[in-house]
């Protein structure tokens, strides 16, 4: 029974929508005309695309004294996202291509709004965009932006080598005018003792002096270029927005998750010098060091996540402060290696006093000279590398595919739309035709009327219109319909 009604009931919806089957049509014709004459004249958007590849270990980064002066991670490629964006690069772009005189702040904006960049996961791979109703100025737009995004790149790695450089080149001054000093002093003391060389013993013992000096030193440059580099980073940080106007928590936290992924590599590194070295060894104490360090940072920040933040760290912000995270381990370690070669030469120089006093006076003059020379050596190398690699003007950018002018607009979709205009207006006409038979209070059929007014139907009227289309003029009446029953 149940089902005998289901079925009356939608043989019932179709004697409805067959009821009103022209005002439905005429509503989806008028629907989807209307939505293809608007998309005609709306204005036609054309979209150039482009696809580069920002590389995080260029020939800047893999130089060995860049690693040291830099530290070992690279650009996240999300910074480069947000710097390709930029005011900055936008307006420098508008001005090269001479578009608009002068590049007012609105002319800036709309260009950024109509720009898209997404990087393709997993991959250092970018995927750029722009959307304008001029095809040749969209491409010709994408193709400026990358070109001045590789000169910035460029400049930005210039500048880094060369500040390593003028670094260098102050230290090389003075560690020059150091051995020449040494070896004076060396060649004055032999002609006036008469002594020319020391003992094998004596110089095994200089030797391991020397190489811990050496060491010693080295480890003080490194330190000093951090020191510097550390108060770039903080210079920059006082100028960048550290926040964005959005809700963090502990779990994608960036800042937590790259203290996370520096101590991993910390301990990563221990394990592998625990190896090779005893606990004492200053590589596994500055290792150690460091590790302490990036501790106390992480135990720090997730106070303050769990505290009081809401809001995201910026993306540039959060690389500085990475790169900052980074920077004062490494002092941290710098800082504490020194302390254990100082220990180690302390001890070296103690077993070095039990020589002969002539002997002795030799073999620290030989020691100095032989330091000396070996910092002059290293920072003569390193100054080499660095010359080199400001001439290289190396970008960090490479154009996998270059923007070209679109053919064909992307907006307006004119048979989307009309298909999409034409399926809401079936819905509304169907809504429609249901509300008017609802409102219609006449009676359709003789059943209806037995229905709701449970009387039986003594007369029927029939409907002339069927009859005279059954029967035109002229035609006999015989076999017609009864009048009444």
């Amino acid at each position: 029974m149940d089902q005998l009604e289901q079925e009356v009931d939608l043989l019932e919806y179709l004697r409805v929508l067959a009821r009103r089957k022209w005002l439905i049509l005429a509503l989806v014709l008028t629907s989807a005309l209307t939505a293809y004459v608007v998309s005609a004249g709306m204005t036609e958007i054309y979209q150039a695309t482009a696809t580069i590849m920002v590389r995080t270990d260029s020939a800047v980064g893999t130089m060995p004294f860049m690693e040291e002066m830099m530290g070992t991670s690279g650009n996240d490629i999300r910074n480069y996202m947000e710097f390709l964006k930029s005011r900055t690069i936008v307006e420098s772009v508008l001005t090269r291509l001479g578009w608009y005189t002068p590049v007012s702040p609105e002319d800036v904006a709309l260009w950024q709004k109509s720009l898209s960049v997404q990087q393709v996961q997993g991959t250092n791979v970018a995927k750029l965009s722009v959307e304008s109703d001029n095809a040749e100025r969209s491409a010709a737009f994408l193709n400026a932006l990358i070109e001045v995004f590789r000169e910035h790149s460029q400049k930005m790695n210039q500048e880094s080598a060369r500040a390593a450089r003028e670094f260098v080149a102050q230290q090389l001054s003075i560690s020059e005018q150091a051995l020449r000093k040494a070896e004076d002093a060396l060649l004055q003391y032999k002609k006036s003792s008469m002594v020319v060389e020391p003992t094998e013993e004596t110089k095994a013992q200089i030797d391991k002096i020397a190489e811990i000096e050496k060491e010693l030193a080295a480890a003080q440059v490194e330190l000093n270029a951090a020191m510097a580099e550390r108060q770039e980073i903080e210079r920059n940080l006082r100028s960048a927005d550290p926040t964005l106007v959005t809700s963090t928590t502990l779990v994608n936290n960036p800042l937590v998750q790259q203290y996370k992924i520096r101590l991993s590599d910390l301990e990563t590194e221990l394990a592998g010098a625990r190896e090779r070295y005893t606990d004492n060894h200053p590589a596994v104490i500055s290792l150690k060091a460091q590790i302490a360090h990036v501790k106390a940072k992480l135990a720090q920040e997730v106070e303050n996540v769990v505290g009081s933040q809401t809001s995201s760290l910026n993306p540039i912000y959060q690389a500085l402060r990475t790169q900052l995270v980074e920077n004062e381990s490494r002092i941290v370690g710098l800082e504490a290696k020194q302390a254990a070669l100082r220990g180690m030469l302390l001890d070296a120089e103690a077993k070095l006093a039990a020589i002969p006093e002539k002997e002795m006076d030799v073999a620290r003059l030989m020691r100095e000279q032989r330091v000396d020379e070996e910092i002059y050596v290293m920072l003569r190398t390193k100054y080499e590398e660095m010359r080199i690699t400001e001439a290289m003007k190396v970008s960090d950018v490479y154009v996998i595919d270059s923007a070209v002018v679109p053919e064909k607009p992307i907006k307006p979709r004119k048979l989307l739309n009309t298909a999409i205009a034409a399926f809401l207006g079936l819905f509304v006409a169907v809504g429609v035709a249901f509300l008017m038979e609802y409102v219609d209070t006449s009676f359709k059929t003789q059943e209806e009327v037995e229905r709701l007014l449970e009387l039986p139907v003594l007369g029927v009227v029939p409907d002339m219109r069927r009859f005279r289309r059954k029967h035109p003029k002229g035609e006999p009446l015989g076999g017609g319909e009864p009048a009444a029953s």
